[in-house]
Order: C-alpha cells, then structure tokens, then sequence
C-alpha cells in the first residue's frame, strides 16, 4: 500500500507525463498542418484522403470513414464537402441508401497523398529522429499499453 507522500509523487508523475505528452502531440501535429498549408490542406483533410486511398477499392461512407479516424471530427460531412470542391474526392448517392453518399478519392486525391507522404515521413523522422530503434520500441510499447487501458 502506498504511502500519501508516495501516492502524491505518483499523481504528480502522472500529471507531468500527461502534460508532456499532450505537448509532443500538440508540436508534431502542429508542424505536419504547417506542411500541409502548401498544398492547402488541413491535417484532417489529409486524414480522410488516406483513409480513402487506403481503402480504394471501393467506396465507403462517412461513418466507416469516420470511425478510421484517429480523433473525434464532429463535422466529417463539412471536410468531405471541401475534399469535393477541391476536386480530390468523388462523392455519389448509395443505390441501397439515397440519404448516404458514398465517397471514394480520384486521381487527384491519389496524386496528392503521393505528394504530402514524403513530407510527414519527414517531419516525423526531425521528430523521432533522436530516439534509438530500441527507445522507438519501448515508447511504442508504452503509448499502445496505456492507449489499450481505457477508451
């Protein structure tokens, strides 16, 4: 049983972790949305277009697009909306379902993502550059046990 002193070091370690890793989630995304300013596009945006071309071979809805986002985006349906103006996706009326739209990525969106891969492989290696492949391993061990412990 731990102590109160013990109990409190161990809360305030858990605070100062929390806070560290809001911070590098917070610069890294901050600096893959700066790279993608170039190409006028936002970092969900990118997501969405990824998730498209990883999963081209047929068209897919906006919640099964929605639920292989890695963050909550209360208004898929807007960034959708602007990936269609901006000519990089293809949005249809489902035969089975007139109120759902079924989305897929076009040539351009393809063209794109080829574009802006290299560039967040990039930002991620200035990133994670300064780890060893064994500290690599360890964190990603680490992030995926506490990722796993509560949803």
């Amino acid at each position: 049983m731990k102590s109160g002193s013990e109990r409190e070091h161990t809360n305030s370690l858990i605070g100062q972790t929390f806070a560290t890793l809001l911070s590098c989630q917070q610069k890294l995304s901050y600096n893959i949305s700066r790279a993608m300013k170039v190409f006028d596009i936002t970092r969900q945006q990118y997501e969405v277009l990824a998730i498209l071309n990883d999963h081209s071979k047929q068209p897919m809805n906006l919640n099964k697009v929605k639920s292989y986002l890695r963050e909550n985006v209360p208004d898929i349906s807007r960034i959708v909306q602007r990936l269609v103006e901006k000519g990089l996706i293809n949005r249809s009326r489902q035969e089975n379902d007139r109120r759902n739209s079924a989305i897929s990525i076009n040539d351009d969106g393809k063209a794109l993502i080829v574009q802006i891969e290299p560039i967040i492989k990039e930002k991620m290696s200035e990133f994670f550059g300064i780890l060893t492949s064994e500290e690599l391993h360890e964190l990603s061990r680490i992030i995926s046990k506490v990722n796993k412990n509560k949803a």
